[in-house]
């Protein structure tokens, strides 16, 4: 076991596992910083308990990664499926539509271990490496293919060695066991919003977040004293466009299906396929609501049948 590395000791052969969360600028969009923070804290714990009951040791955590050392290669890769599937299941278990990518990088070499602290390059191989991945890859260098038994050596592909890493050499991306056939896409919708007035209506579709609020820069701009400069954003999710509000008074979403508004201060809300929005002010029967969206088929798309 790892232990017997926590005193001084010499160089000696580990491999090193950094595994990075990705896409956090779309979680603080939709879930507001306190509690976007919150969930990365949470994540990472979830994370290091995971890569410890794997024989692995947790050597540095911060709010969006963490390093790890193992005795062998195998050893860390079965540890990168079951981090994979832990953050898989928790981001399941906070939210159905939300999923966090989680690149990872494995080098394999002499670690200077010198508790609390451990040293050497093949630590700076596996940061970079893990800088290197893209939506969700795990890269290894030539040290952990070497090492691999054959019938997981045939699994790691050479690529474009990191660009800007010299220290890296050559790169391996790692193939996953083949999941589940994934459902097909749902297909891209238009997002439609207007003022009650009719003074304003514009569509959107899903390639970017839209900015609700009071600045004058804010993709719909609403000037109420009870709406925050930057209130809320909308984004497409999963097949879904979801609100996320980010201000100090709430936003009360009403769904054309349901009769009662659903109150989202610094929270998250599926929208339907019509509705209401109500920023800052709860909705009152003499009050007309700030904005009505409408989710619609591009116009180009023909009706299905």
């Amino acid at each position: 076991m790892l232990r017997r590395w926590l005193g001084l000791q010499p160089p000696s052969n580990l491999v090193a596992l950094h595994a990075a969360l990705a896409g956090t600028h779309e979680l603080f969009v939709s879930l507001g910083e306190s509690r976007a923070r919150q969930f990365l804290e949470h994540t990472i714990n979830r994370l290091s308990h995971r890569a410890s009951a794997r024989g692995g040791l947790v050597v540095r955590s911060d709010s969006t990664s963490l390093l790890a050392l193992f005795e062998k290669p195998e050893q860390a890769l079965e540890a990168a499926g079951a981090l994979r599937q832990e953050l898989r299941t928790w981001c399941l278990d906070v939210d159905p539509g939300f999923q966090m990518p989680l690149d990872m990088g494995l080098s394999s070499g002499a670690v200077l271990c010198r508790p609390p602290h451990f040293e050497g390059e093949t630590l700076l191989r596996a940061s970079s490496l893990a800088a290197a991945a893209q939506g969700g890859e795990t890269l290894l260098d030539q040290g952990v293919v070497a090492a691999l038994p054959p019938q997981l050596a045939l699994r790691a592909r050479a690529t474009l060695p990191p660009i800007g890493f010299s220290h890296v050499g050559k790169a391996w991306a790692f193939e996953q066991e083949p999941s589940e056939p994934q459902p097909e896409a749902a297909p891209a919708l238009w997002l439609n919003l207007r003022s009650p007035d009719g003074r304003l209506h514009l569509s959107f579709t899903p390639d970017r977040p839209i900015r609700l609020g009071r600045d004058a820069h804010a993709d719909i701009a609403v000037d109420n004293p009870a709406i925050s400069r930057q209130h809320a954003v909308i984004v497409w999710r999963n097949g879904s466009y979801m609100i996320a509000d980010i201000s100090r008074n709430g936003t009360w979403v009403r769904q054309r299906a349901s009769p009662d508004p659903v109150f989202v201060r610094q929270g998250v809300c599926l929208l339907g396929h019509s509705g209401s929005l109500s920023l800052g002010r709860p909705p009152r029967g003499w009050r007309a609501p700030d904005l009505l969206f409408s989710v619609t088929p591009p116009p180009w798309t023909a009706p299905q049948s």
